[in-house]
């Protein structure tokens, strides 16, 4: 069915307005004002955009009561409110209970005035309809005012399904490209379709749908080379950024981007150390301006490398081999503390780290050897593992989340010393394979995240005896399901425990007892149960699934990453940015909404996807994708819950509304991968010092 016939079924099947509605549609233009969201910058309308507007730069933009109800229907002044207003026009049918767009605020996240390529806190007041809110979803959209006359330039920033029946507030975070005049659209529309959520589905066109903007004038940040907001006492007299490498190890200029101070934030935050030097010195990191000093000293000072060991002979010494140490001096660095440009990349990376492309969606992959793969790599990456192999060398395991059996799992193949050496296919003609686990005997479990999918074990080593025969576990059990993630306790190896997560409204927590281990483990035998929150923040595991389900609609619905370290699970629920953690000793567990205490640059404004641990005792991270907004990264949890960005895409660049995805850790820890699902690049992160991360 096109889009104008959808429009004109729902309207003839909607069951029609109940007159009592009539008094609670009432009482919404008296509570519009009283809803506790904070603002200092009132819209009015602006003739000429046809749609509200705070001219004046400020720490917010609230519309008010201008966008009250929709269209004709609950007239809502100057309707339709939109900068199209030839085609994006209000629905027509339904009446005073039934669905609108009532409010908008806009508001900086930091406090202080919204200024491009900073984050704000975008919050809607709609109205769900009574009857059937189960199916209203609310969209969020930016563009420039400039460019926004055609439906392309919009950019999708998330959609929020309505948690309940009348007036609800719903919330979400963005950060704002280049540019002093934006423009944000709410969308509210009846039924779901995955097509909205492109750019170029911004406006709605059913007859319930309403479609409101507003337009706010932002501080434009022009950062200076001697800008001393955020610089120490030392860092403040620093030279001006080199335009070499950031690196304190040999490199070359084409592996190494260029560090430009231009994108980085001009915040006063006390986190934050210099933004115009972005030397690898460890003057900057080491500086008393810092609001975390290193916990013991650099396991090679940097005195070491600048003083001879005797006194000056008068014959200079052969090649500068005195100031060159054998092994590169280890430099303590905190993952966003500074961001800088890699333009041919189009990232914003942690100072002390390096990027480089090593994949392209569509392309041969390049071997170490000269030669080129014969098979493309695969588009529409997903989630990814590592298996070490008895050579010493590894396989990087990556999912292709295409539908309609063109998924499947694909092997990345590196030697011992890090190089790549081949590419193959390791299962073919799954549909939308998506996240995954390692097993503890290093088989790749890769899970379909389709109505009946299931979760496939899948061999990587060429020389075992199941290499090329991948077959489908019993963590799906026998109807399948749109599975996730999987995660493994392997306390008691005779029966490891496995913990599947499941994307949908409903898709309960699963977690199998094997009955032994190694391959056949995930396929005889076992026993599932489901994860049930209980009150008093605790929990149990149900063999009644319907439980399972009605906990995670209620708790934590559209789970997807999920890892199990020192008898505690952490698993993120999606569409409420939801950090679970599980207490398995005493069945209780916490939660926090990620990104909620954050230090350093960047920001983490959009869903979490798939999560990694790296030795949560001995160190501290958590490492999370990020779907959707400008800017997708790569973003860290510490063990305090304060959280990072390691990587993301330059804010409304290449990678806009992207998704990343495949992260992973070589086995020594000297290489980290990730890529960027839509655009197709796979990306190969390093330290600069040459050391293992952590």
């Amino acid at each position: 069915m096109n889009l104008s016939g959808l429009a004109l079924a729902l309207a003839l099947t909607r069951s029609p307005v109940v007159a009592a509605a009539a008094n609670h549609r009432s009482l919404r233009a008296d509570t519009v004002g009283l809803r506790g969201i904070a603002s200092n910058g009132m819209a009015s309308y602006d003739a000429a955009l046809g749609i509200p507007k705070c001219n004046s730069e400020g720490t917010s933009c609230d519309t008010g009561a201008l966008l009250n109800g929709r269209g004709a229907v609950h007239p809502e002044l100057n309707y339709p409110n939109t900068l199209d207003t030839t085609n994006c026009l209000d629905g027509i049918s339904g009446g005073i209970s039934d669905e609108s767009v009532d409010r908008i605020v806009v508001r900086s996240e930091s406090g202080g005035y919204m200024t491009e390529e900073e984050s704000v806190r975008i919050t809607a007041t709609v109205n769900c309809w009574a009857d059937g809110w189960e199916e209203d979803y609310v969209y969020f959209y930016h563009a420039s005012v400039q460019e926004a006359d055609s439906s392309n330039n919009w950019n999708f920033i998330e959609k929020i399904p309505c948690p309940g029946a009348g007036l609800q507030t719903l919330t979400t975070s963005y950060t704002l490209p280049k540019g002093s005049e934006h423009v944000v659209r709410i969308s509210i529309r009846y039924v779901d379709s995955n097509d909205f959520t492109s750019n170029s589905g911004s406006c709605g066109i059913g007859s319930f749908d309403d479609n409101d903007d507003v337009a706010f004038t932002v501080v434009t940040a022009t950062l200076s080379p001697n800008i001393t907001q955020t610089l120490g006492p030392k860092a403040a007299t620093t030279p001006e950024p080199s335009t070499t490498s950031p690196s304190s190890s040999a490199s070359t200029a084409t592996a190494t981007p260029t560090p430009n101070p231009s994108s980085l934030s001009t915040s006063t935050s006390p986190s934050l150390t210099s933004s115009s030097s972005l030397q690898p010195t460890v003057v900057s990191s080491l500086s008393p301006s810092m609001s975390r000093k290193p916990t013991s000293t650099p396991s090679l000072p940097p005195s070491v490398s600048l003083s001879p060991t005797s006194a000056p002979s008068n014959t200079p010494s052969a090649s500068g081999t005195i100031l060159s140490p054998t092994k590169s001096p280890f430099v303590l660095f905190t993952y966003g503390e500074s961001l800088y440009r890699n333009n041919d990349l189009d990232i914003q990376i942690s100072v002390g780290l390096t990027a480089t492309q090593i994949a392209q969606s569509g392309s041969s992959v390049s071997y170490a050897n000269g030669g080129q793969s014969s098979r493309s790599y695969h588009g529409m990456m997903d989630g990814a593992g590592i298996a070490q192999l008895p050579d010493g060398g590894y396989a990087y395991l990556s999912n292709a989340e295409k539908s309609s059996g063109n998924g499947g799992v694909y092997g990345l193949y590196f030697n011992k010393d890090g190089e790549i050496i081949d590419y193959k296919a390791l299962l073919t003609g799954t549909s939308r394979n998506c996240g995954g686990g390692m097993s503890p005997w290093n088989t790749w479990i890769s899970c379909e995240e389709v109505g009946s999918g299931q979760c496939w074990q899948v061999e990587p080593d060429p020389n075992k005896p199941n290499h090329n025969s991948p077959k489908p576990t019993l963590l799906g059990g026998p109807s399948g399901g749109s599975y996730e993630t999987v995660a493994v306790d392997n306390t008691n190896e005779n029966k490891p425990i496995f913990f599947t997560t499941e994307d949908k409204s409903n898709g309960e927590l699963r977690r199998f007892e094997a009955d032994g281990n190694g391959w056949d483990a995930l396929h005889v035998g076992g026993q599932t149960t489901y994860l049930q929150f209980l009150s008093g923040n605790r929990f149990h595991w149900t063999s009644n699934i319907e439980d399972g389900k009605s906990s995670a609609w209620n708790h934590y619905p559209n789970a997807e990453g999920i890892i199990y370290h020192n008898s505690t699970i952490y698993f993120v629920a999606k569409v409420t940015r939801t950090l679970f953690i599980l207490d398995l000793n005493d069945m209780t567990y916490t939660s926090e909404r990620t990104g909620s205490s954050w230090v350093g640059q960047g920001a983490f404004n959009s869903q979490p996807d798939q999560i990694i641990e790296s030795d949560l005792d001995k160190r501290k991270y958590i490492y999370f994708t990020e779907d959707g907004g400008n800017a997708p990264g790569v973003h860290v949890r510490d063990r305090e819950g304060n959280y990072y960005t390691m990587v993301r895409g330059v804010p409304g660049g290449r990678y806009s509304g992207d998704e990343t995805v495949g992260i992973a850790f070589s086995p020594d820890r000297r290489k980290f991968y990730f890529g960027f699902q839509d655009a197709g690049v796979l990306m190969e992160v390093t330290r600069d010092d040459g050391h293992a991360f952590n």
